[in-house]
C-alpha cells in the first residue's frame, strides 16, 4: 500500500470507531502517548482514560447535531521515515446531505507497531484549546445545531 491509501484507511478506522461510539476500537488505533497540538496549547495524552471525555464529546457532540455522515478524507500523506507517515484530510460534517460546517484540515501522524498503523500525533490549527479534555464548543463551536442558520 501507498502512504496515502495507509493514511486513508487509518482515518476511516477511527471514523467507524466515532460513528459506532466504539471506544475499545478507538484507542486501539493509537500510540499513547499521544501528541494533540492546537492553534494554542500542546497536550500529551497519556493513557486511554485520559482520551476517554474527549471521545465522549466527539460522539455525543456528533449525535447532538444529527450528523448523518462524518467523513475525513486524506488529501496527502508521506513517509517520512521507514515506519512514520505524515499526512494532511479534511473532516466534513454533514447532516441529511446538508453541509453543517466547512471542512477543515487537520494534520496526523501514524507509526508503524509491529504490523498496525497507530496515531500518534495530531495538529488542530483550527482549535484556539488550552486545556484537555476538550469541549463540545472547543470542537463543534463552529458548527450548526438543528434549525439553527448560519450566522
Amino acid at each position: 500500500m501507498n502512504p496515502l491509501e495507509i493514511f486513508q484507511a487509518a482515518l476511516d478506522a477511527v471514523s467507524k470507531a466515532v460513528r459506532e461510539a466504539d471506544f475499545p476500537a478507538f484507542i486501539t488505533l493509537f500510540d499513547l502517548p499521544f501528541l494533540v497540538q492546537t492553534r494554542k496549547a500542546t497536550f500529551l495524552v497519556a493513557s486511554a482514560e485520559e482520551m476517554r471525555p474527549t471521545f465522549e464529546v466527539i460522539v455525543n457532540g456528533l449525535r447532538a447535531r444529527g450528523i448523518t455522515h462524518y467523513e475525513r478524507i486524506a488529501r496527502t500523506a508521506d513517509f517520512v521515515a521507514r515506519d512514520r507517515i505524515d499526512g494532511w484530510h479534511y473532516s466534513h460534517l454533514i447532516t441529511n446531505g446538508e453541509r453543517v460546517a466547512s471542512p477543515h484540515l487537520s494534520r496526523h501522524s501514524l507509526v508503524r507497531r509491529g504490523e498496525c498503523w497507530l496515531f500518534s500525533q495530531a495538529q488542530y490549527d483550527m482549535l484556539d484549546s488550552t486545556e484537555w479534555p476538550l469541549t463540545d464548543a472547543d470542537i463543534f463551536g463552529h458548527v450548526l445545531m438543528p434549525g439553527s442558520e448560519p450566522g
